[in-house]
C-alpha cells in the first residue's frame, strides 16, 4: 500500500501544479446543426468531411498534434475510445475498419497503422458507419460507427512516410525497423522491414549459449482504389525464434494426489517461419458487381521443451509444416431497378500438413507422425430485395462440402487411417428493416449436416443434424442517436473437428496429454446479448452490456489420471499421466453469462481531466469428469477498475487501479470431501508521467506494481522504468535512452495462473537494471 500511496501522491502532485488547455470535439447529432459545421470545417479545417447524423469528427489542433507524435497516442487520448486486446472499441463497440481520406486501408491492422501514422499531418479523424463495396451496391448499408478515417488537409496524400529505428541493449542485444508508405492519391504501399537477434524478453536471464537467433520479417503491401473498386495485395515473410527459461511448481490440483511439490527446471524454445500472400479485386459497374480473392500460406513450425527435475528429465520436440490456400468469387447482378439482385458465391480451399509428436522421459519414448490433408468447396446462391432502403433481405440455399483425411505412423511401425467428411446444407433467408430509429436484421436458416468419421481402429461414426438456426439482431435509437440499445438472439452449432475425434490423435506435454475421443458430438449454443449505450450532452458516457449462452451437449475437456503403465495405439503413458479427452457435457445448459458496467467522466473536477471506470461480472458452469468422478465445475469473476487520464502542453499524466477477483469451484455431485476451489485476487496500480518543460531532455516515469494471491499463495512484482529523450531536427530525429527496472527492484517475475484444473506457480530470473538506447529517425516529403 505504502507504494500505491507514493503513486496517487505523484499524479495528483503534477495534477495541482498544471493548468489545462482546451479539446475541440465537435460531435454531429441533429439535423439542424449540419449547414454551420459544414461552413466552419470548410474554412478552418478541410473540404472533404462527409457529415452525417451518426458521425463524430474530432478536430487535431496544435495542442494535440505537439502532445501527441502519433495517431495511436492521439486516440488514446479520447475518452470515448478503450483500447483492448490489440483492437479499439468506441462506446463498447469493436471498431473493425481504419482509412485514410476516405480510403480503406487493407492488410495492415488498425492498431499497427495507428502507431505509425504522424499527427503532425492530421487535421482531424472521423468515426463513422463504414460499408463495403459490396453491400453498397445493393443498399445494405451500416448505419453504426464501426470505422475511423484519419484525414488530412484537402483530402489528399503524395509523397513518402516512414520511419526507421535501431535499439541496442549493451549486452549486444539489438533490434531494427523499418517501414515506408507510399501515397499517390488513390495508390497506398507499405514496405515493414524488421531485424533483431533478441530471441527472448530484453530482461531475461538465458543460458549464454541460447540467447541469440536472429529473427525478422518483411511484408509488401499495396492498396489502389480503382474507378468504382479497389485491388489490394500483400506479400510477407517472417522468422520467428522465441526462448524462455523458467522454474514452476503445481501448487494446487482438483486430484490433490497428482501434486509432487517440487519444483522443475523448464526451457521452452519455439521457432517459426510462415509466408503469406493476400490479394483481392473489387470492382462496380453499372449492373453487375464483383469480388475475387486469393490467399495462400506455408508455414513450418517447431516447439522443443525440457524439463528436468532431481535427475528426472522430460524432453518433447512438437514439429509441423502447412501449407495450402482459399480462394473465392462473387458476383452480384442487378435484375430490376435497385430493387431486386441475384447473388452467387463460390469459395474453395485446400490444406495440407505434416506433424510430428516426439517426447521422451527417463522411462517411455514416443514419436507420432502425423499427415493430415483437407479440402472444401462452399457455394452459395441467394435472390435479394431492397425496398426503399427501408426492407432488405435475400433467400438463399448454401452447400457445404467439406473432408479431411489424417494417416499417423506411430512409433515407426502403426500406420493408422481417418477420415472426417462433412456436408451441410443452408435454405434460409435473411431480412432486415431499417429506419433513423430502428434497425431489425435477422438471418433464419433450416440446416442439415451430416458428418462421417471413419478410423481404422474403430467402426463408423455418422451424426445426422438438422433443425431451425437464427441470428437476429435490433437496434433501437432514441435522444438524436446519443441514447442505443442492441439486443441480439443466435441459436448455432459448432461441430468436432477431426482431431476432436480421432483417437489417434495425442498429443503429450510436461503437464496433460490429450485423445481424441470418436463419440463426441456436435454442440449447440444459444446466445442472447443486450448492449445499451447513452453519450450525455456533456460528451460523458455510459455502456451496459448484459449477456447469457446455453450450451446444450458443450463440448468439454474430461480428465483421468492412468493408474498403471498404459500403451494406447501404440503409444506408451507411464502410471500417474494425466489424460485429456474430449467429451460432452451432461449438464443440459452449461450457462455463461456476463455483466459489465462502463463509465466515462470528462472534465472531472477540472477542466480535461477523464476519468474511465468499469465494472464487470462473468460466470459459468458445466459439468464433466474428473478421475472417473462427476464435477460441476463453475467459475465466477469480478473486474473494477478506475483510469485517470490528463494532458495539457508539455505534461501528461495516467494513473490505473484494478483490482480482479475470481473463484473457480469443483463440486463432487456425492462425495463431498472431494470439493475443492481455487481463489484469486489480482491488483494492479500503474502510473504514467511525462514532463516535457526541461530543454535538455523530456522525462517519462513509470511504475507498474502487481499483487496476486492464490489460495493464500501471495506474489508481488514491482518495477520502475524511466525514460529520457529529445528530439533533434524538427523533431524528425529521436534519441532515447530506456533504464528499465531503475531501482532494480525486480530480480525475479513471479507468476501464478490456472491451468485448467491446476495452479502453478512461475518463477523467471531476470537482470534487474538494464539500459536500452534507441535511435530513431522519421522522414516524411507529403503534400496534401
Amino acid at each position: 500500500m505504502k507504494i500505491a500511496t507514493f503513486n496517487i501522491l505523484i499524479f495528483l502532485l503534477f495534477l495541482s501544479a498544471s493548468t489545462w488547455g482546451n479539446i475541440h470535439t465537435s460531435q454531429f447529432l441533429t439535423q439542424n446543426r449540419i449547414e454551420h459545421i459544414n461552413d466552419t470545417l470548410k474554412k478552418n479545417i478541410l473540404d472533404t468531411v462527409d457529415i452525417s447524423g451518426n458521425q463524430q469528427t474530432i478536430i487535431v489542433d496544435s495542442l494535440k498534434r505537439k502532445m501527441f507524435p502519433t495517431a495511436y497516442d492521439l486516440l488514446k487520448s479520447n475518452p470515448d475510445l478503450r483500447f483492448e486486446d490489440d483492437g479499439i472499441y468506441y462506446r463498447g463497440k469493436l471498431l473493425t475498419t481504419i482509412k485514410i481520406n476516405g480510403q480503406v486501408f487493407n492488410f495492415i491492422s488498425l492498431i499497427e497503422l495507428l502507431k505509425i501514422f504522424p499527427s503532425s499531418i492530421l487535421s482531424a479523424y472521423n468515426l463513422n458507419p463504414h460499408t463495403d463495396l459490396m453491400n453498397k451496391f445493393w443498399g445494405n448499408e451500416n448505419k453504426d460507427i464501426n470505422s475511423i478515417d484519419l484525414r488530412t488537409p484537402n483530402g489528399k496524400i503524395t509523397g513518402l512516410l516512414g520511419n526507421s529505428s535501431l535499439r541496442y541493449s549493451f549486452k549486444s542485444k539489438f533490434e531494427l525497423n523499418g517501414n515506408i508508405i507510399y501515397f499517390k492519391n488513390n495508390n497506398n504501399t507499405l514496405i515493414d522491414i524488421n531485424l533483431n537477434n533478441n530471441s527472448f524478453n530484453w530482461a531475461t536471464v538465458i543460458d549464454n549459449n541460447l540467447d541469440k537467433a536472429i529473427n525478422g520479417k518483411i511484408s509488401i503491401q499495396n492498396n489502389t482504389k480503382l474507378r468504382n473498386g479497389e485491388f489490394s495485395f500483400k506479400l510477407s515473410y517472417s522468422r520467428n525464434n522465441t526462448i524462455s527459461k523458467d522454474q514452476f511448481i503445481d501448487s494446487f490440483s482438483v486430484i490433490k494426489d497428482t501434486i509432487n511439490n517440487k519444483t522443475v527446471d523448464r526451457i521452452q524454445e519455439n521457432l517459426s517461419r510462415s509466408i503469406h500472400i493476400n490479394s483481392s479485386l473489387k470492382k462496380t459497374f453499372n449492373k453487375l458487381y464483383l469480388d475475387a480473392s486469393l490467399n495462400v500460406q506455408k508455414e513450418n513450425w517447431r516447439n522443443t521443451k525440457s524439463n528436468s527435475n532431481n535427475n528426472k528429465k522430460f524432453l518433447s520436440n512438437n514439429t509441423s509444416q502447412t501449407d495450402g490456400y482459399t480462394g473465392s468469387f462473387n458476383i452480384i447482378y442487378k435484375l430490376y431497378k435497385n430493387n431486386i439482385f441475384l447473388s452467387t458465391n463460390t469459395t474453395i480451399g485446400q490444406n495440407t500438413s505434416q506433424k510430428q509428436n516426439y517426447y521422451q522421459n527417463d522411462t517411455i519414448y514416443n514419436e507420432v507422425l502425423s499427415q493430415s490433408k483437407s479440402h472444401f468447396v462452399q457455394s452459395r446462391a441467394a435472390l435479394k430485395f431492397n425496398f426503399k432502403k427501408v426492407f432488405i433481405g435475400d433467400i438463399y440455399y448454401n452447400i457445404v462440402n467439406s473432408n479431411a483425411n489424417s494417416q499417423n505412423t506411430i512409433n515407426v511401425k502403426k500406420n493408422v487411417d481417418s477420415k472426417l467428411k462433412q456436408h451441410n446444407q443452408n435454405v434460409g433467408t435473411t431480412i432486415r428493416f431499417t429506419k433513423s430509429s430502428i434497425d431489425f436484421s435477422s438471418n433464419i436458416y433450416y440446416e442439415k449436416a451430416i458428418n462421417t468419421f471413419k478410423s481404422d481402429s474403430n467402426k463408423n461414426f455418422l451424426d445426422n443434424n438438422s433443425g431451425l438456426l437464427y441470428n437476429s439482431s435490433l437496434t433501437l435509437r432514441a435522444l438524436n442517436s446519443r441514447l442505443n440499445n442492441v439486443f441480439t438472439f443466435q441459436k448455432s452449432l459448432i461441430y468436432p473437428t477431426l482431431s476432436q475425434k480421432d483417437p489417434t490423435h495425442v498429443n503429450i506435454s510436461d503437464n496433460y496429454s490429450s485423445i481424441g475421443n470418436p463419440n463426441v458430438t456436435n454442440q449447440s449454443i444459444f446466445n442472447f446479448n443486450w448492449n445499451t449505450n447513452y453519450q450525455m450532452k456533456n460528451s460523458d458516457n455510459i455502456n451496459l452490456t448484459i449477456s447469457t449462452s446455453l450450451n446444450k451437449n458443450k463440448i468439454i475437456e474430461n480428465l483421468f489420471v492412468l493408474k498403471n503403465d498404459t500403451v494406447i495405439y501404440e503409444i506408451k503413458f507411464n502410471e500417474g499421466t494425466k489424460m485429456l479427452t474430449n467429451s460432452n457435457s451432461n449438464n443440459t445448459n452449461s450457462p455463461n453469462s456476463s455483466l459489465s458496467l462502463a463509465y466515462t467522466k470528462n472534465n472531472f473536477i477540472v477542466t480535461n481531466l477523464s476519468l474511465q471506470n468499469s465494472l464487470s461480472y462473468t460466470t459459468a458452469q458445466t459439468e464433466r469428469s474428473i478421475n472417473s468422478k462427476d464435477f460441476t465445475d463453475k467459475s465466477d469473476n469480478y473486474l473494477a477498475n478506475i483510469n485517470a487520464f490528463y494532458y495539457k502542453d508539455r505534461f501528461s499524466a495516467n494513473l490505473n487501479y484494478g483490482i480482479a477477483f475470481s473463484n473457480y469451484k469443483f463440486t463432487n455431485m456425492e462425495e463431498n470431501f472431494l470439493d475443492s476451489s481455487i481463489k484469486n485476487i489480482n491488483q494492479t496500480i500503474a502510473a504514467n508521467v511525462k514532463i516535457n518543460y526541461f530543454k535538455l531532455v523530456k522525462l517519462e516515469i513509470s511504475n507498474q506494481f502487481n499483487t496476486t494471491n492464490s489460495n493464500g499463495i501471495l506474489i508481488k512484482n514491482n518495477r520502475t522504468d524511466i525514460i529520457l529523450s529529445q528530439s533533434y531536427f524538427n523533431s524528425n530525429l529521436d534519441i532515447s535512452l530506456n533504464i528499465f527496472d531503475a531501482f532494480d527492484q525486480m530480480k525475479q517475475e513471479k507468476i501464478i495462473k490456472n491451468d485448467f484444473l491446476i495452479t502453478r506457480e512461475s518463477k523467471t530470473n531476470m537482470i534487474g537494471r538494464y539500459f536500452l538506447l534507441t535511435l530513431a529517425y522519421k522522414f516524411q516529403k507529403l503534400k496534401s
